[in-house]
């Protein structure tokens, strides 16, 4: 009984250690989680890109170009990542989109700088200038149906008015 004992906290310790370097080396990737139950794994040293295209998630890395319809998507995260290092200030931007998606305001652009909204063919629609330490709300809710895009110095943002 005293052996089995042995052997099992042996066991145990090794399973434990093993586990913990495993967790210490994990490589920092792109998950895709699948409603399927699938996950599919993008290594960040790839450089993957995620873009939003008609109902598709498309992920484009250096090594290969997929697509998936978003309805088979349950979420995309980001494992393998040490984040306990970062601090957010409060000076940094912020990005707020509106619940159905046909507004965004912006939080702390540099005063004078110009955000434009632009129509989907690239044509320019609206164009504002920013107020230090004010917010900036853009909204498409009054303007026809069509994807909108918005762009300041630092952030573009597509909206969608239906």
């Amino acid at each position: 009984m005293k052996r089995t004992k042995q052997l099992l906290m042996s066991l145990l310790t090794l399973l434990c250690c093993s586990t913990g370097a495993w967790a210490q080396t994990e490589t920092p990737r792109l998950v895709v989680w699948q409603k399927s139950g699938e996950k599919v794994y993008f290594e960040l040293n790839d450089m993957p890109e995620t873009t939003f295209e008609d109902g598709l998630l498309v992920i484009r890395s250096s090594k290969t170009t997929v697509s998936y319809q978003l309805e088979n998507i349950l979420r995309y995260t980001y494992e393998g990542i040490d984040i306990t290092g970062i601090d957010l200030q409060s000076s940094e931007r912020a990005v707020i989109i509106s619940k159905n998606g046909d507004s965004v305001t912006f939080r702390n652009l540099r005063g004078g700088s110009t955000v434009n909204v632009y129509s989907i063919n690239g044509v320019l629609v609206e164009q504002y200038t920013a107020t230090a330490n004010q917010p900036l709300t853009i909204s498409v809710a009054q303007r026809t149906s069509g994807v909108y895009v918005v762009k300041t110095d630092k952030e573009t943002i597509k909206l969608v008015k239906p």
